[in-house]
């Protein structure tokens, strides 16, 4: 009925989009992400009704959604994945305080979800809290090394608002490598730019957080 569920379910979300920033980049994360599974077995009528939730959120029917998501978590509140999706649905609805509700309760759950981390740091770096941002990026770091979008949008905050280069470079090389053919062009410009920016002036920055 839903090839795509297994007796398991997933746990970061399924679909989140890129939400545009300050100059020439965006703040990053899947469109299509599935990451690792819980070794849980769960009921069909459970895979169906969250699979029914992710097919709104899919369609961007986003009220519809969070409908279906907060009825989901109410009768089966401890499914990580859930939460994530709900974060994505209030953060694209400008309802920080309930994504970052939605955020807290999946890494109570969860406490080192590299997708949950990541959105966590786009909803800190839009409110101009860039500690915070750079903590929850580089916990998702620690939790998965190979997370490319944490990555990505700590060379963003390193590039166009920190202002470390060698940074930033380091972070949208490791970007691109772990994108392997799906590198973005764009980002290829980026680095370029950087290196021909670093290259022009007296080595004082450092990486941050390395």
């Amino acid at each position: 009925m839903y090839p795509n569920f297994t007796s398991r379910i997933v746990r970061a979300a399924t679909l989140v989009v890129l939400i545009a920033s300050a100059g020439c980049a965006t703040t990053r994360i899947s469109q299509d992400e599935q990451a690792a599974v819980e070794e849980i077995e769960i009921p069909a009528a459970v895979q169906n009704q969250y699979a029914q939730a992710v097919q709104q959120l899919e369609a961007g029917e986003l009220e519809s959604a969070a409908g279906l998501f907060e009825a989901f978590v109410k009768a089966h509140p401890d499914y990580a994945s859930a939460y994530i999706n709900l974060a994505s649905i209030y953060d694209q609805q400008e309802r920080d305080d309930d994504a970052l509700k939605m955020l807290a309760r999946c890494l109570e759950l969860d406490s080192t979800n590299p997708v949950a981390l990541n959105r966590l740091g786009m909803i800190k770096r839009r409110a101009g809290d860039f500690d915070a941002a750079e903590s929850a990026w580089l916990s998702a770091i620690a939790a998965n090394p190979d997370y490319p979008y944490a990555w990505y949008n700590l060379g963003v905050l390193y590039d166009l608002y920190l202002q470390d280069l060698p940074a930033a470079l380091e972070h949208y090389q490791t970007y691109q490598r772990l994108s392997g053919s799906e590198s973005d062009a764009a980002v290829d410009r980026w680095i370029a730019d950087l290196e021909t920016r670093i290259g022009s002036q007296p080595q004082t920055a450092l990486a941050r957080g390395l």
